[in-house]
Parts: C-alpha cells; sequence; structure tokens
C-alpha cells in the first residue's frame, strides 16, 4: 500500500488508450516535466465504466504504461492515473475514455 499525504507532483500527462480487444485496453503515460527531480517509485491506475457505473477499480504499476485485461465487451471505461514518490503524490491526470470492441473484434494494423 501507498502512503502519501502531500500532493507535491504534478498529474502525469500524455495519457492515452488504445482498445486492443473486446476485453483489453493498453495504456500509457509520461511523466510530466517538473517531476525529474523527483524519482517516481510507483503509479496508481484507476478505471471504471460510465454505464451501467461501476465502482473504480485501482491498480498500482511501477512503469509508465499498463494493460487493462478482463474487462467487458463493448463497454466505454474512464481512465486516469497518480503517480507517487517519496516525498508525496500528484493529483490526477486528464481522464481519457475507451470503449472495448465488441464481442469477436480484434484491433488490427494494415
Amino acid at each position: 500500500m501507498l502512503w502519501c499525504i502531500d500532493i507535491t507532483l504534478a498529474a502525469v500527462v500524455n495519457l492515452t488508450a488504445v482498445v486492443l480487444s473486446s476485453s483489453s485496453i493498453v495504456i500509457a503515460w509520461q511523466d510530466a516535466p517538473q517531476n525529474n527531480a523527483s524519482t517516481i517509485i510507483a503509479y496508481s491506475v484507476h478505471f471504471y465504466t460510465m454505464s451501467p457505473r461501476r465502482p473504480e477499480v485501482q491498480r498500482v504499476v511501477t512503469m509508465p504504461n499498463d494493460t487493462l485485461r478482463n474487462l467487458r465487451p463493448d463497454t466505454e471505461y474512464v481512465i486516469y492515473v497518480t503517480a507517487y514518490a517519496h516525498t508525496g503524490k500528484s493529483g490526477p491526470s486528464q481522464h481519457v475514455t475507451a470503449r472495448t470492441f465488441a464481442e469477436g473484434t480484434r484491433y488490427s494494423v494494415d
């Protein structure tokens, strides 16, 4: 469990989400430039569905990317990230939305 009280870091930037299938979304982001003096030790990834509104899920990761798995098909997710360092934490990143594909559909590169 991460214990930080002070919001001393800037929020992560450039959060992106790419839908891979009916059950997975890849997300990535960058540390804010003003956080270069702080060593980020972890990120908390938060996501939830819009309709129907479900409880928020939180995952802790150590790299600036993650793959959300076991998601519901054809469902819109709201995603945001918070960074943690020994000196404190950031506020939440901007929120992005991504809709998983319908069942049986996969991402393809032409």
